[in-house]
């Protein structure tokens, strides 16, 4: 299989934009149930296998559309985007990472779609999701670049996507009054209506979907809002590894990070997955292992240091949530066994994980 040719490329576009490599991983696996083979999905989106190892990472935007051009190519007339948004809201959570994590442990479905809209960008970098209530009617608004929209698949999808998940979030959350797509039908009514029900409309001006607005007021079922918050401030660390390196200069963009930020952030990133050393975060920086704790050097601190701070914060956070055990903590830490969390906590603390506990617990 052929990497596909993008059609209409912007010549002006740099290709500067990133998406999720956790987003490019998500679409393989769904168009492989559609009976298209993994290696030469892989093969279309143009990366090397090695790129798509940590779901986390950032990969290049285009590799994506090529993946969607690619695939409809191969599947002409079949309602893909429908398909994949009937395979379940698990595996959209799981496409999109801590992100997907933290918006299911929301106060309410308000806040969950604000998130979304805040986060969206990692997942979907050329697309413009907005809210608007208006009445007792919300909006939610999807406004996709002009070559996805002539895709129609990819919005299907999104759209078919936020439609299914909203009635997930509380059992009595109101189901979208209308599911509305800018483009011209594709498919037979039935195929619409099987999947989204009544009130499917097209050419419509716009895509998105309407529901009742006291609908945003109602809590996310099942949320817990101290893993909630946990999870967001990951998900905002997230954000910030992927911004911009400050230079320190007055003239940078006040989004750009510091490189002692861009590593915290990193390390808190893997933590779970035991990939928070040096050689490791340097890789993902761009930089070599020496080259790093140079520059840190340079701002009075290292790698050690950096690391130990995060692992501190967050053991103080995790050890205030009570169903998570001390060994579970400890994992979340990347700590090969409880043992090695306690040496380091008392060190940090004079207490014990267990003693820390009972003195919060007064």
């Amino acid at each position: 299989m052929e990497p596909a040719t993008p059609p209409d490329l912007d010549p002006a576009d740099d290709g500067s934009d990133r998406v999720l490599a956790s987003m490019v991983l998500g679409t393989i696996a769904g168009l492989s149930t559609l009976g298209l083979a993994t290696h030469e999905l892989v093969e279309c989106s143009g990366l090397p296998p090695e790129a798509l190892q940590d779901p986390d990472a950032l990969v290049e935007y285009e590799a994506l559309h090529r993946l969607w051009v690619a695939a409809l190519e191969r599947l002409p007339g079949r309602p893909v985007g429908l398909t994949l948004a009937r395979q379940g809201a698990q595996a959209r959570r799981e496409a999109l990472g801590v992100f997907g994590y933290a918006l299911r442990h929301c106060r309410d479905v308000r806040q969950s779609i604000e998130l979304f809209i805040r986060y969206a960008p990692m997942a979907f970098p050329r697309l413009s999701l907005r809210l608007e209530v208006v009445g007792d009617e919300a909006r939610l608004v999807v406004e996709p670049e002009p070559r996805v929209q002539a895709l129609v698949e990819p919005v299907e999808l999104f759209v078919a996507s936020l439609a299914l998940g909203l009635p997930g979030t509380n059992p009595r959350a109101p189901r979208p009054s209308a599911i509305c797509f800018a483009h011209a039908p594709r498919h037979p009514a039935e195929v619409y209506a099987d999947v989204l029900g009544d009130g499917v409309r097209f050419e419509a001006g716009w895509s998105g979907l309407t529901f009742a607005a006291a609908g945003l007021d109602l809590p996310i079922t099942g949320a817990d809002p101290n893993i909630g918050r946990y999870l967001q401030q990951h998900a905002e660390l997230q954000l910030r590894a992927h911004a911009p390196i400050s230079s320190g200069a007055s003239t940078e963009a006040p989004t750009a990070a510091s490189l002692e930020d861009r590593v915290r952030a990193l390390i808190d990133d893997a933590l779970m997955a035991g990939t928070s050393d040096q050689a490791s975060v340097a890789k993902a920086l761009g930089l070599g292992p020496r080259t790093l704790q140079r520059r840190l050097e340079e701002r009075g601190t290292s790698f050690g240091r950096l690391r130990e701070q995060v692992r501190r914060e967050r053991a103080l956070e995790l050890l205030a949530l009570p169903r998570l055990s001390v060994g579970e903590v400890a994992f979340m830490l990347g700590y090969a066994n409880p043992r090695a969390f306690y040496r380091c906590f008392r060190r940090w603390t004079g207490q014990t994980p267990t003693e820390y506990r009972r003195a919060r617990e007064g």
